[in-house]
């Protein structure tokens, strides 16, 4: 295979260029498979998904992807201290970058100790080849193997082609001519919010940019089926999506700790997946980064109660997907993440929730149960103060925030994530 990288791919390899940029998945298991099966499950899955088995190459000014003759598997077998063990690995899975020019784009660490039943399966793997809803599929997929491998029962494997660029499945209405007008209407918006919110937050407070290298730090954190189950239900009487009540929460505690408390205008970030709103539609199975990052700029801080600014966040969202930003976004990535590598001085937003919604992962594979499910992507020069990935697993709300050392220590991480859960709490009544 050699495929040229389309614009999104292209986007995340300057954000990857400039700092480390990847997702890492962590799986935590009881009745965990034995270290040889899971190698097995890997070799089987480099030969089912292509891009599992490529590099970068760099030919006449453009990159492709150019399909490894003997790929490596890139698998660390590595002794499990304790319960907390992953967390210290994890960091360090995220400060590390892949080497995209000798592939492949994947590694694998695997936390296992013979005489503990707990393990955890720590997955890297690039943006340019996977996102978090082929990243949720891919481990799903590793671990039916691993059962069928464990129980000694076959299973049907096939081998599927490469996704094709994000772009080139785009609507006709987001395509040629229509596109670039909708590339101008929404670069002029985006030009007129930069005006606005540099006007309003002059002497004030903003996103601090780092030029030196800084630690990432993780925190994971879950919340029960009841508080999830009631703020859900309150997000959906008030006509409010889960996904933009999260924002406003995690928006609202930044403001409040980082900010104190402070009434101005602050922007988060949002994804959308687009792998329903492509032609032809792509199934999750299939690995590729098939998604969008749009911004948002809302007033925050003050007495204000917390629906309204949830409403008010909904709405911007909505309109902003309802009228095809996601597509555009996507499309201009590349020349926005050039642009801030260029000025090399502002950072993007204050915070982001990137809500997955239920993946694909199940509670039980064989003799294998898995009891806790975590994504983290690497924290940036560029993105977010506190950057988060949220999913709904075994009824629960696995909720996990990345920040740089330089923006934060642990104990003000913390602080903003009890505030978080402290919100969630007072506005379910």
């Amino acid at each position: 295979m050699k495929r040229e990288l389309g614009i999104f791919e292209r986007g995340q390899f300057v954000a990857d260029h400039y700092a480390p940029f990847h997702i890492v998945s962590v799986l935590r298991l009881e009745g965990k498979p034995r270290p040889h099966i899971l190698r097995k499950s890997f070799l089987k899955l480099q030969k089912r998904h292509p891009f599992l088995s490529v590099r970068i190459m760099h030919e006449n000014g453009r990159h492709y992807f150019a399909t490894l003759i003997d790929p490596s598997l890139s698998l660390r077998i590595t002794p499990r201290w304790n319960d907390d063990h992953w967390i210290q690995v994890t960091e360090t899975e995220l400060s590390t970058r892949m080497d995209a020019s000798s592939g492949p784009p994947f590694r694998c660490t695997y936390l296992y100790n013979e005489n503990q039943q707990r393990a955890e399966i720590i997955l890297s793997i690039s943006h340019f080849i996977a996102d978090a809803a082929s990243t949720s599929q891919l481990m799903h997929e590793l671990m039916i193997i691993c059962a069928s491998f464990s129980d000694r029962t076959p299973v049907s494997v096939s081998e599927l082609s490469p996704a094709p660029p994000l772009e080139s499945r785009f609507a006709p209405g987001f395509k040629g001519w229509r596109l670039n007008l909708r590339i101008l209407r929404y670069a002029l918006s985006q030009m007129a919010d930069e005006i606005f919110y540099r006007f309003r937050t002059i002497g004030k407070r903003t996103p601090p940019f780092h030029r030196r290298a800084s630690r990432g730090r993780i925190l994971p954190v879950q919340f029960s089926s009841d508080l999830l189950e009631s703020f859900s239900q309150r997000a959906r009487k008030e006509g409010v999506t889960l996904n933009s009540a999260l924002n406003a929460a995690l928006l609202r505690s930044v403001n409040r700790h980082l900010y104190a408390g402070e009434k101005l205008p602050m922007r988060t970030f949002s994804f959308a997946d687009l792998r329903p709103h492509v032609q032809p539609p792509l199934h999750a199975e299939n690995l590729g980064c098939y998604i969008s990052m749009m911004r948002y700029t809302v007033d925050v801080g003050g007495e204000g109660d917390f629906w309204p600014l949830a409403k008010k966040l909904h709405k911007k969202i909505y309109a902003s997907l309802k009228g095809g930003d996601k597509f555009v976004a996507s499309a201009m990535s590349e020349s926005l993440l050039k642009m801030l590598v260029k000025f090399d001085s502002m950072r993007l937003c204050a915070s982001a929730v990137n809500y997955n919604g239920v993946g694909s992962m199940q509670t039980k594979y064989g003799n294998m149960k898995v009891f806790a499910v975590h994504g983290f992507v690497s924290a940036h020069a560029f993105g977010p103060e506190m950057a988060s990935q949220a999913q709904l697993f075994n009824d629960q709300l696995f909720w996990d925030f990345a920040y740089l050392e330089e923006d934060m220590n642990e104990e003000k991480a913390k602080a903003i994530v009890e505030e978080v859960k402290g919100i969630m709490i007072s506005v379910i009544v």
